[in-house]
C-alpha cells in the first residue's frame, strides 16, 4: 500500500510537473513561429515525440525539443529538454544539495573566495561584516554613506535576478531592515568599459555553465552574454537579452534572443550589432568558474553569473547549482552536453 501510494504520488507530480513545462515550450514555440514564420511539420513532430520517449523515457519531454528544433530550424540529438533536465538530472547529478546556492549568505563561504563582491551579510536580525564579525547597523549605515557606492541587497532563497534591490546613500533609511530576513549587500562592481559600448549605464553578466566531466575535470561547456534592456533596472532572466558565445575567445554569435524567444542581431535599443564581436578577458573568466568549480566537486553542473572589470578582473554575482537553466545555452549552441550520458539517468 505505502508503494502505491509513493507510485501515485510520484506519477502525479511528474504530470504536474511537465504540463508546467509544456505550457512555457510551446508558447515559445509560437514565438519563434511568429518571429521567424519556421513551423515544424506533423512528421518533424513525430518524430521528435518518438525520440524523446525512446531515448528520454517520455514523449512529456517533446514541447522543449520542438523549442530547440524551431529555433535552429533543425533536429539534432543530444540536446537535453529543459524538464528533463530539472525532472531527471538535476536532482540525481548534484544530488540534494544544489539549492544551497540560493542562499546568498553562505556563497562565499562555501566556495572560499574573493571573487564575490560580498560586504555585508543580515542573519538572524544580525548585521555581520565580510569576515562574519558582528558589526552595528549604524557601521553599515556609515559606510554605505560614506563611500557613496551603489550596492545591491540579495535576499537568501532566491534567482534570477529576483530578491534583488538596488541600493544607495539616497535610499538605505528607508528599508525596513526588520522585515528583511537573511540577505546579503553586495558592492557594485565597475564592469570594463567595452560592455558600455552594448549599452550606457546597465550591467552586463556572463553566465558560465561548468560541468564535471566523465574524468572528474572541470570544463565550461556553455556561455553567454545577459544583456540588460534600457528600461530595466536590474539583471533579470525575463528582461534581459541573452546572445551566445561561441568559442573560448568570447567570440559572440550572430543573434541573441529575449525571453520571449525573438532573435535579435543587435540589441534592441542601442543597435549594438553582435555578430563576431569579442569579449575582453573572457578566458580569464572561463578559468576562474572552472577553478572554482574545483572547489566544490559535490556539484556536477553549475552555472555562474560573471562580470569583468576594466583591469581584466572577473567577479562572481550568483551561482546557481539547483536548476542552472540551460534551455537557452541548448537552443543556442547546444548539444553541449552530449558526452554526459545524462539521457539514460531515467533508467535508474
Amino acid at each position: 500500500m505505502e508503494k502505491l501510494i509513493k507510485d501515485v504520488y510520484e506519477r502525479l507530480r511528474f504530470i504536474g510537473y511537465n504540463r508546467k513545462h509544456k505550457k512555457r515550450a510551446l508558447k515559445a514555440l509560437k514565438c519563434i513561429e511568429k518571429d521567424t514564420g519556421f513551423k515544424l511539420s506533423k512528421k518533424q513532430k513525430s518524430q521528435i515525440r518518438e525520440y524523446a520517449r525512446e531515448v528520454l523515457g517520455s514523449n512529456m519531454y517533446a514541447p522543449w525539443l520542438y523549442v530547440y528544433t524551431a529555433y535552429r530550424e533543425n533536429f539534432l540529438e543530444g540536446w537535453i529538454p529543459d524538464n528533463y533536465f530539472g525532472y531527471i538530472v538535476a536532482p540525481k547529478i548534484n544530488k540534494q544539495i544544489g539549492r544551497i546556492a540560493n542562499i546568498k549568505t553562505l556563497s562565499k563561504k562555501i566556495i572560499d573566495t574573493n571573487l564575490i563582491p560580498d560586504k555585508f551579510y543580515f542573519i538572524d536580525n544580525t548585521w555581520y561584516d565580510e569576515n562574519f564579525n558582528l558589526i552595528d547597523v549604524k557601521y553599515v549605515k556609515e559606510q554605505i554613506l560614506k563611500y557613496a557606492k551603489e550596492y545591491y541587497l540579495k535576499k537568501d532563497g532566491t534567482s534570477q535576478g529576483k530578491g534583488v534591490t538596488r541600493i544607495d546613500k539616497d535610499n538605505f533609511n528607508l528599508l525596513d531592515i526588520s522585515n528583511l530576513g537573511d540577505c546579503v549587500i553586495q558592492e557594485s562592481v565597475r564592469q570594463a568599459d567595452w560592455f558600455d559600448k552594448i549599452i550606457t549605464g546597465k550591467v552586463a553578466t556572463i553566465r558560465i555553465t561548468t560541468v564535471k566531466g566523465t574524468d572528474h575535470r572541470m570544463k565550461a561547456r556553455a556561455s553567454f552574454l545577459r544583456v540588460e534592456r534600457q528600461n530595466s533596472r536590474l539583471v533579470k532572466s525575463e528582461n534581459a537579452v541573452k546572445i551566445p558565445i561561441v568559442d573560448d575567445k568570447g567570440t559572440l554569435g550572430s543573434h541573441g534572443l529575449d525571453s520571449n524567444w525573438k532573435r535579435h542581431s543587435e540589441h534592441p535599443d542601442s543597435k549594438f550589432e553582435f555578430n563576431n564581436k569579442k569579449i575582453p578577458n573572457f578566458s580569464k573568466a572561463v578559468k576562474a568558474c572552472e577553478e572554482l568549480h574545483a572547489k566544490i566537486p559535490h556539484f556536477t553542473i553549475i552555472g555562474w553569473d560573471t562580470i569583468i572589470t576594466n583591469y581584466g578582473e572577473v567577479k562572481v554575482l550568483e551561482w546557481n547549482a539547483g536548476h542552472p537553466g540551460i534551455k537557452f545555452s541548448e537552443a543556442l549552441t547546444g548539444p553541449c552536453f552530449c558526452d554526459m550520458g545524462w539521457e539514460e539517468l531515467w533508467k535508474t
